[in-house]
């Protein structure tokens, strides 16, 4: 009798068990559908972005079809079609950070006219492998764009860094346009808001690492951080 109640038992902790891993995997999986969604909602506003360089760089020049032939090559690299050489960039979820950072520098190469010698991108890692939510950090620059001074010598900083025990930081610091310095730094739009949500389902459905976002303004700067931890 003992021996018929010991493998019952042993049966419900190894049903309730499977149960567990299964509502675990299910719950990964929605996540994972919902990054999707958002990552693809927020292509509309970064292309708006891109197309509204496009129209600012040809006022008032003669000829300008080598620069604009370039940005528009850079929207088809931004949405993935060149630089993976595949039809399944849109359901990416997670990507390595070298190809991130590679998509950054082509976001701000294309995005500052002739001069890019105010902007410094900054790289420090050592493993290359660690993943993060697919183009994640275009919120981040399209805000320095949209809210920096691009005249200030200092105009943007990217610091992407690797930092002890594995943990992985990405820091935008920008000078702030002289109008906006009174404002308090509070972001807003569509843009930030799906960058949010991304994040909350990144954590969700990685259990290795955990993201969270920073912004500050201080001095005339504002800061905008994502750091990922492991967990």
């Amino acid at each position: 009798m003992g021996i018929v109640l010991g493998i019952s038992a042993l049966f419900n902790v190894v049903l309730l068990i499977l149960y567990i891993v299964s509502r675990r995997r299910c719950k990964k999986l929605k996540r994972e559908k919902q990054d999707i969604l958002l990552k693809i909602q927020s292509l509309p506003l970064t292309i708006r972005s891109k197309m509204d360089n496009l129209c600012a760089k040809t006022i008032g020049l003669k000829s300008k079809v080598d620069a604009l032939y370039m940005e528009i090559n850079s929207i088809s690299d931004y949405l993935g079609e060149k630089a993976h050489g595949d039809d399944d960039s849109l359901e990416r979820i997670l990507t390595p950070i070298s190809e991130e950072i590679a998509m950054i520098k082509n976001y701000v190469n294309t995005s500052c006219d002739q001069n890019i010698d105010n902007v410094k991108i900054n790289v420090n890692i050592k493993h290359d492998d660690f993943e993060l939510p697919d183009k994640i950090t275009v919120s981040m620059i399209e805000n320095a764009f949209k809210h920096g001074d691009r005249s200030a010598p200092d105009f943007m900083k990217i610091d992407i860094t690797e930092k002890k025990k594995g943990n992985y930081e990405i820091l935008v610091t920008n000078k702030i346009k002289l109008d906006a310095v009174s404002r308090k730094g509070e972001l807003g739009g569509l843009g930030i808001e799906n960058m949010k949500d991304r994040i909350s389902n990144y954590n969700e459905y990685n259990y290795e690492y955990k993201c969270s976002m920073y912004t500050a303004s201080k001095d005339g700067y504002f800061y905008f951080k994502l750091l990922f931890e492991k967990r």
